[in-house]
């Protein structure tokens, strides 16, 4: 392995170590401005998202301000090879609705110089929107 697989792995390891709690705050020093998120699917949360203030706006704001409470992503598998990381990951948080939203994910990320760049996020979007519309 690579430095840099090394590098990738710990900070995305990291970075899901605090979510497994709830904390999303690691995340976001590792965004670069100019980061792409797609989430995969032809679900209602299925897009592409460019720009980091975008990603806000149109991606985590509307599904955070779904949850009561804390959203936790606890990490089973966390694979590097050079500039991607790939994480499979269970997530969990309680709806403002009253419904549990337990998704399975893969998340794709690659990154450049240690920020995430780009991120492909595989879930079931099915149940993305049965829980939250």
């Amino acid at each position: 392995m690579t430095d840099a697989t090394e590098k990738n792995r710990a900070a995305l390891t990291k970075a899901f170590a605090k979510l497994e709690h709830g904390d999303p705050g690691a995340f976001l020093p590792l965004f670069d401005e100019n980061i792409t998120w797609r989430v995969m699917g032809t679900s209602n949360w299925s897009k592409e998202v460019s720009g980091l203030a975008n990603v806000e706006a149109e991606l985590m704001g509307p599904l955070f301000a779904n949850f009561t409470g804390p959203y936790r992503n606890i990490p089973e598998l966390v694979l590097a090879d050079g500039d991607h990381v790939v994480v499979l990951a269970k997530g969990h948080a309680d709806t403002t609705t009253g419904k549990v939203y337990a998704n399975d994910y893969c998340f794709v990320f690659r990154l450049a110089e240690g920020k995430i760049v780009s991120v492909r996020e595989y879930l079931d979007t099915k149940l993305a929107d049965e829980v939250l519309g």
